[in-house]
């Protein structure tokens, strides 16, 4: 093949066949880049080989996927999403209620009682008294820890399972 004239039908014909060498490969390569003619005649050579697809394929496949087994499939895997997805809310839900039942388990309502319960001993000044606000604090704070850890421990669990499943 030489540069001032057109690519043979041979050389297209080796080249689809893959039968050239790197070295002629590249000469036709950049040939068709710089030559519109050439490359014409590759893409009508490229489109004769096509496969065409037969004339009724969309319709079967629309007539396919109106089938009951189809529409079963379909059906079950979008209960599946939505059962998965109720499952995930109810594990949310009793996150939530577990948490705030701690919440309320750990809180010292002792503080809070009628009985010794003077509202002079939380503005007193002495050292030997814990103030309102430190008691409040501290339960807050514990509190907090505990909903952190219970929160944690879940998404461990869900990590592992998802985890599991994946394998």
């Amino acid at each position: 093949m030489n540069e001032n004239k057109h690519i043979s039908d041979l050389d297209l014909l080796a080249f689809s066949q893959n039968t050239m060498d790197k070295k002629d490969v590249e000469a036709l390569l950049e040939h068709i880049c710089s030559c519109n003619f050439c490359s014409d005649q590759l893409a009508a050579m490229m489109a004769g080989e096509m496969i065409t697809a037969p004339r009724d394929l969309k319709d079967n496949i629309l007539k396919a996927t109106k089938r009951p087994e189809i529409q079963l499939a379909i059906k079950a895997k979008e209960t599946s999403k939505r059962m998965q997805l109720f499952l995930y809310s109810l594990k949310v839900g009793t996150a939530t209620i577990g948490a705030l039942l701690l919440l309320v388990l750990t809180m010292n309502f002792s503080n809070f009682s009628n009985t010794g319960y003077e509202p002079k001993d939380f503005y007193n000044s002495s050292e030997d008294k814990i103030s309102m606000t430190t008691t409040i604090k501290n339960v807050m704070d514990n509190i907090s820890n505990s909903m952190l850890d219970f929160s944690n421990n879940i998404i461990k669990t869900e990590v592992t399972k998802n985890d599991q499943k994946e394998k």
